[in-house]
Parts: structure tokens; C-alpha cells; sequence
């Protein structure tokens, strides 16, 4: 499966995220393209904690919903390999635990942001964000 471009006037962000167990931390990556399948930025950052990966994938598409809320696009796919944050998202779980309060806070801002979509696809389409989720191992601080 290949990475697929979003309709004209939209954006594409897909989102990963990485755990480094043995540092104590978790990567997110985003990568941001355009209708034509141009690449416009990405962005990783981590996050110190020991997560498990739905907490952890959530946690990057809460961070990458962030950084999109600063880049003003009005129209958004986020993209995610991550089923389980993927049908949360869409079909309005909500949890006392901590990944229910993660989604609902992905929600929340998602509607402040215009109109965003949610999408999942397989890793394979989703290598890019992976790379740079991976990236975090090896840096400190954000990088765009």
C-alpha cells in the first residue's frame, strides 16, 4: 500500500509515534503534505514517561493536532497506522482511563481547528512519519 494524496484544498498529516524503552521516553513524528503530494514540513518531538503504544500514538496525534492548530490550514487529514486510536477517534469512545482522556483531549481540539478528518492506514504508507518518530532516539527538543 502507497501513500495516497488528499483531495484539492486539503492537507495531509501522518503521525507516528516510536517508544525508546530503554531511555524512558517516546518519539512522534509528523509529516505534512500538500493536495499534490508536495512535501510542506515535519515536525518530531518525544516525550519523557514510560507509555504503552495506544497511549503513546495518541499522545503523537494530540501532539501533531497541536503544531497544526499554530499552521492555520483549514482543511486536514490526520493520518495514523494505529487502529485503535483511529476507531476511538471516529467512533466516539471515551474512557476513564488515561488513553479515553488522551482521545477526548485529540477531539476536543480537532474541532477547534477547522475541519479535520481522521484516516487510518497500514505502516506501509505511513513510513514517513515512522522515520521521523524514530529520529527522537537520537535528538533532545522538538525539531521541525
Amino acid at each position: 500500500m502507497c501513500w495516497e494524496r488528499p483531495k484539492f484544498g486539503w492537507v495531509k498529516c501522518n503521525v507516528d509515534a516510536a517508544i525508546f524503552s530503554s531511555q524512558g521516553k517516546i518519539g512522534f513524528g509528523c509529516v505534512l503534505r500538500n493536495s499534490k503530494g508536495v512535501f510542506l514540513t515535519a515536525r518530531c518531538a518525544g516525550m519523557a514517561g514510560n507509555f504503552g503504544a495506544r497511549e503513546a500514538e495518541a499522545l503523537g496525534i494530540w501532539e501533531a493536532l497541536s503544531w497544526l492548530k499554530g499552521l492555520q490550514f483549514p482543511c486536514v487529514i490526520v493520518e495514523t497506522d494505529c487502529l485503535l486510536a483511529f476507531q476511538a477517534l471516529v467512533e466516539e469512545f471515551s474512557g476513564p482511563n488515561g488513553f479515553g482522556l488522551i482521545i477526548d483531549e485529540c477531539r476536543d481540539l480537532a474541532k477547534s481547528l477547522g475541519e479535520v478528518q481522521f484516516s487510518f492506514v497500514r505502516r506501509s504508507a505511513n513510513l514517513a512519519a515512522h522515520f521521523v518518530a524514530r529520529a527522537i532516539g537520537s535528538m533532545s527538543g522538538p525539531q521541525e
